[in-house]
């Protein structure tokens, strides 16, 4: 299977049992026929057997030509082949019994099968491994389109993005690029589709028809789950749902960057929006990448820590990372259009989603 992802053909294999998992999670890729592969990922019972030059710590293992990085529910080899292909090998951790069973119960998610493939996929393969890459550089941000350009609500968690993205979801002018990170390029200037399937917490449900769409077709544990941990704080639970099922229109390849947006919770007394230089943008888009993806962050550290170790080259260091997204974010964002939203602390949930949708489809309207 190939698929046309963040502006590169990737091709894909798995065991039998994990194929339909996987077709799943990359259905709304677009497919990339007869291209050459620039990234070849492999989902595998356990990752091959090479002799590490170094581990440092137990989580990380540095190779001649690749390093791996281990989390508490994959293992990744990310190793380049003689004809400069990105090579990457997935084990997941699959877990089974009781105490699975209880962790679901006690978690933020009730998560299916294909939920948890989609969300590693994504979060600790997909976007990583345009880091490997020089002409691109990813953004914390939910995106749209709106009359076919793209439009970014950048922040941290918790800022409101994605409650400013899901009023929009109606809109006939709008669709959908991205739920979380953005992949923006120096290259085409254009901002990439990232198809992680969206995260719908409960306080977005308020007021809509949102929580029938993502409790439809689930079993009656998933459903209470969502209800008593909704009831008891809404913000402590959550569910994800295939975008194409939440947006009249998906885009599954790229959109020209046009507009972005930085939401900031700020000791203000309305909601406003002002002009944010280029690069504030820059340094923001930066820092917040930095925290959110801290987990892979922390695999370059010790990439870099083995290197000077072992007197030996590191195959990505996060100084290089940074440095390169400074070079790659300047670029794309010099003729965009972009901007700070200040938003009250306590601002009304209905007020917020209703400013934002005037905002984001009408055009910023700043203040001084």
């Amino acid at each position: 299977m190939k698929k046309l992802i963040f502006g590169r053909c990737y091709s894909f294999s798995s065991e039998a049992n994990q194929q339909a998992l996987l077709a799943e999670c990359l259905a709304l890729y677009a497919d990339a026929g007869s291209i050459e592969p620039e990234v070849e990922i492999r989902i595998v019972q356990a990752i091959s057997k090479r002799s590490p030059s170094s581990i440092n710590p137990k989580a990380h293992r540095k190779f001649g030509h690749g390093m791996l990085t281990s989390f508490p529910a994959v293992d990744v080899y990310w190793g380049w082949s003689g004809g400069g292909c990105l090579e990457i090998e997935v084990a997941l951790k699959i877990r089974h019994g009781i105490k699975h069973q209880i962790q679901k119960l006690l978690s933020i998610e009730y998560a299916s099968d294909v939920e948890s493939f989609e969300q590693i996929l994504h979060e600790f393969v997909l976007v990583p491994s345009a880091y490997f890459f020089n002409d691109v550089a990813p953004i914390h941000a939910a995106c749209v389109t709106v009359d076919g350009n793209a439009c970014l609500l950048a922040g941290t968690g918790g800022a409101g993005k994605s409650a400013a993205m899901l009023a929009l979801r109606q809109n006939e002018k709008v669709g959908f690029v991205s739920d979380d990170i953005v992949i923006v390029s120096a290259t085409t200037l254009h901002a990439y589709a990232n198809m992680a399937w969206p995260k719908i917490y409960g306080y977005n449900c308020a007021g809509n028809a949102l929580k029938g769409e993502i409790l439809a077709g689930r079993g009656w544990i998933d459903k209470a789950h969502f209800n008593i941990k909704s009831w008891m704080n809404s913000a402590s639970v959550r569910r994800k749902i295939r975008p194409d099922r939440l947006y009249h229109h998906v885009e599954s390849t790229s959109v020209p960057l046009s507009r972005l947006y930085y939401a900031v919770r700020e000791d203000v007394p309305d909601i406003r929006v002002t002009h944010l230089g280029v690069p504030s943008a820059v340094e923001m888009t930066i820092d917040v990448i930095r925290a959110e993806y801290s987990i892979f962050h922390d695999h370059l550290y010790w990439e870099q820590y083995n290197a000077a170790a072992t007197g030996t080259t590191a195959m990505l260091t996060m100084e290089g990372v940074i440095a390169n997204w400074r070079l790659v974010l300047s670029k794309c964002l010099a003729g965009v259009a972009c901007f700070r939203v200040s938003i009250p602390f306590d601002m009304d949930q209905a007020v917020y989603r209703n400013s934002m949708v005037g905002i984001l489809v009408a055009g910023a309207v700043t203040q001084p």
